[in-house]
């Protein structure tokens, strides 16, 4: 009020408080504020230079902190230049931001990103900074942050130096202040601290002795800062670096408690790999390809960012080639190699290191690690090629603690490498013959072990580059299970699209070498639930030779379609094999004409006569040919499965036995051997035994079929199973045994739902409501008449086709 009095200018009560520190300052006094006590005391001469030193300091933090604004531009440029994609396709890291936001308030006066090479760890740091400091959001926008490359602190010119005075001369403080004070007096007054980040030790070309006196730098810098808050330091190495550096101050415990390791620190690594909303939210950027469809594998790849820059190149050759097996692993991994071994300096010490590795595990039987000491025995020169390999994140040396002593063992960073050079290895073993014996050995020797997948694909991958397409027989005559086959059928398939858009001659070789119809016979178990079986079939229509081929791929998928009751699906199918008419004219059964009859049949279009029709009856009078010595080959095959698949739509429970009874009759050898084929015709047979005369001969049936698929010799796919599923259940019904048919059927509907097969979904669905009507259960009968409406109103059909269907799957 005094004030006010005298001077006529308003001050605040507050203002008073923090003249005589009763109130925290956060700011300097205004100008006004200032001048307006001078004027109230009148003693000029003695509260101007409260004026100056407030204007003068103001001014320093102010060009210190544009210094600072410069140096960090320049750095953030840099990396921005220097990224390995497009900037704007990457993204911050959420871990670094919280573990920042955790160590700025805490004890610790140092942290350090430490990852093995690839993991992204300058852009990381980027995103950092301008999220922390920069944006206008962010929590400490007024703190002086100085983003510096090591290569700017640590030239052979300044190795004298020391790094605070260093920092102190790059940010134009005085060289006569010091620095631990200024900013701890700034930190008191203005909350403000000091962010020293340091980037890019990797670049720096050093040797023993000056690397020692940077980690002495650093420690010296560490050591100044003391107890003092103000000041955080932030360093970013590669693992291999990080412990030379770590063991400088290991032994200080004092150094060791002033370091935060951060959230995440795992073997020498705190940079976790990314979590899959963060590819995603990657690949999005990257792709137009819908990131659920790609495959589990190639997401779990893409974890590790030094893979997204390839995948990205890859994407940014052919933007056209969509990809859901590992191929696209395989192109990275490849390329990789290619250029961080091959083509670069060295590359044939290089390479000598990398076999004498795979030698040195006994090709995996020891491990995948060798003593650095045995290593050296084998190769005692090549330092330099060594070298690179480290820095460059393919091997990485690793001290296994003992009792007595600490061996150091080196290995590849990556397994992917590894099995690269395992396969490489074995492939010159066996002089490039990728024959049987080759893959037995593989298939025996790495049985269990994952490595085995990869060396099959790494196999199948250059069978395809090389032109050696015949060899694939031997890699798929192996015993496989159903869903391997499958899978290397896809990524076969795969390579193929792939590589002929690059190789206009593989086209040739694939008809040439008529691999076509080697992969077809290879597709007779029709693995209906197995996405991959479909997905490959679809793929390979993409590099077929001649209309008959894609003619029997067209074939197989129509089973899918209508099982599915997908109506576009279906109508998509006919238009494409209406162009093959011709060549389905040439089968016993025309394979268009039951799609057709089918797709009327849905639609409640009626048809008397048919083709389809005449064959049908004609098949049943077991008016065909015998062929006692044969088994049916697969055109053969598809005609009796299209048999079976028209007289679900047109045909009753009565006529399945005897459908299968021709089949039997024309290929007796069929009832001799453990196909798939024969027991899932003898598994629909007993189903509709099940439904239309169960009793002692069906419950015979059920035990043969048991114990068939039992003793494993026959190696069944999991449509084949759940058809035995489905068989049990209606066993069980007729058994009176209903807890136990009703979960056999609701495990059968999870199947069919989760593969989109609506047609085998309702058979579930009717063979439920019969079960829930004999127990009397109104409203368990009304809930699942209900689900089966739905399901017929969500496809789209409305004819009265389907009171036959639960008879057969």
């Amino acid at each position: 009020m005094s004030i006010q009095k005298e001077t006529k200018k308003n001050i605040s009560e507050t203002t008073i408080k923090r003249l005589f520190g009763f109130a925290e300052i956060k700011h300097q006094f205004s100008k006004f504020t200032i001048n307006a006590l001078i004027e109230y005391v009148g003693y000029q001469e003695n509260i101007s230079p409260l004026l100056e030193n407030s204007k003068a300091e103001d001014d320093e933090l102010s060009l210190l902190k544009a210094n600072a604004q410069t140096i960090t531009s320049h750095t953030l440029q840099s990396i921005r230049n220097r990224c390995s994609v497009p900037y704007r396709m990457t993204i911050p890291r959420k871990f670094a931001n919280h573990d920042y936001i955790f160590f700025r308030p805490s004890k610790y006066s140092f942290t350090a990103f430490i990852s093995q090479p690839g993991y992204g760890r300058s852009v990381l740091l980027s995103h950092l900074v301008q999220e922390m400091f920069i944006d206008e959001t962010a929590p400490y926008k007024k703190d002086i942050t100085v983003f510096f490359s090591a290569d700017s602190l640590f030239s052979k010119e300044q190795q004298e130096i020391s790094l605070e005075d260093k920092v102190k001369a790059k940010i134009g403080l005085s060289p006569g202040t010091d620095l631990n004070s200024f900013f701890n007096e700034q930190f008191k007054k203005f909350g403000i601290k000091l962010n020293i980040i340091i980037d890019g030790f990797s670049d720096l070309v050093i040797n023993k002795t000056s690397k020692l006196k940077i980690f002495d730098n650093i420690i010296h810098l560490i050591s100044s800062i003391g107890e003092n808050n103000s000041i955080k330091l932030i360093l970013s190495m590669r693992s291999a670096k990080w412990i030379e550096f770590y063991d400088t101050f290991k032994p200080i415990a004092y150094l060791k408690n002033k370091w935060f390791a951060g959230s995440y620190l795992v073997d020498n690594s705190n940079v976790p790999p990314l979590t899959e909303i963060e590819v995603e939210q990657i690949f999005n950027k990257i792709s137009p390809t819908d990131f659920s469809k790609i495959s589990e594998s190639l997401k779990s790849h893409l974890k590790f960012p030094f893979q997204i820059q390839w995948y990205y190149r890859l994407r940014e050759e052919y933007p056209n080639f969509e990809s859901y097996t590992n191929i696209i692993h395989y192109e990275i991994i490849a390329r990789f190699i290619k250029e961080k071994i091959y083509n670069s300096t060295y590359a044939t010490e290089k390479a000598l290191f990398c076999q004498k590795i795979v030698h040195l595990t006994n090709y995996g039987r020891r491990g995948y690690a060798v003593s650095k000491v045995d290593l050296f025995k084998q190769i005692p020169v090549f330092q330099n090629a060594y070298d690179e390999l480290l820095a460059d994140g393919i091997l990485m040396e690793e001290v296994q603690m003992n009792v007595n002593f600490s061996p150091e063992s080196v290995r590849f960073i990556q397994p992917h490498i590894y099995e690269y050079f395992l396969f490489i290895e074995l492939y010159e073993l066996f002089n490039h013959q990728m024959d049987s014996r080759f893959f037995e050995l593989i298939n025996d020797e790495y049985l269990g072990n994952q490595v085995r997948s990869q060396l099959l694909q790494w196999s199948a991958r250059l069978m395809v580059k090389s032109y050696k397409l015949k060899e694939i027989k031997a890699l798929l005559d192996l015993k496989l299970n159903n869903y391997e086959k499958n899978y290397l059928i896809y990524f076969i398939a795969e390579n193929l699209s792939y590589n002929q858009k690059q190789d206009p001659e593989l086209a040739n070789q694939i008809k040439t070498q008529q691999l076509h119809q080697l992969l077809i016979s290879k597709l007779i178990h029709f693995d209906f639930i197995d996405s991959c079986y479909r997905d490959a079939i679809n793929c390979l229509i993409e590099v077929v030779d001649s209309n008959e081929n894609e003619l029997f791929y067209h074939s197989i998928l129509l089973i899918f379609d209508c099982f599915s009751l997908n109506i576009p699906h279906i109508l998509d199918r006919l238009e494409r094999m209406e162009e093959l008419s011709k060549e389905a004219t040439q089968w016993e059964l025309n394979p268009y004409e039951v799609l057709r009859l089918i797709y009327l049949k849905i639609k409640g279009i009626q048809v008397n006569e048919s083709e389809v029709f005449d064959f049908i009856e004609s098949f049943k009078a077991k008016k065909h040919p015998v062929h006692p010595d044969m088994l049916p080959n697969i055109k053969q095959v598809i005609n009796i499965l299209h048999v079976l698949l028209t007289n679900i739509f047109y045909g009753s429970a009565d006529e399945v036995p005897k459908i299968v009874r021709a089949t039997f009759r024309s290929f007796p050898k069929l009832l001799k051997t453990r196909k798939l084929f024969s027991g899932y015709l003898l598994n629909l047979m007993a189903q509709a035994s099940a439904r239309i005369n169960p009793g002692k001969k069906t419950d015979q049936m059920e035990n043969i079929l048991v114990k068939l698929y039992a003793d494993g010799r026959i190696n069944q796919t999991l449509y084949a199973q759940s058809v035995l599923l489905s068989f049990k259940a209606e066993q069980s019904k007729n058994r009176k045994e209903y807890n136990l048919a009703l979960q056999y059927a609701e495990e059968c509907l999870l199947i069919y739902k989760r593969n989109e097969l609506a047609l085998n979904e309702l058979v579930i669905y009717n063979l439920i409501i019969e079960i829930y009507t004999e127990l009397g259960d109104k409203a368990k009968v009304e809930e699942y008449n209900y689900k089966k409406a739905y399901l017929l109103e969500r496809k789209e059909i409305t004819a009265p086709i389907f009171t036959l269907t639960s008879f057969i799957n």
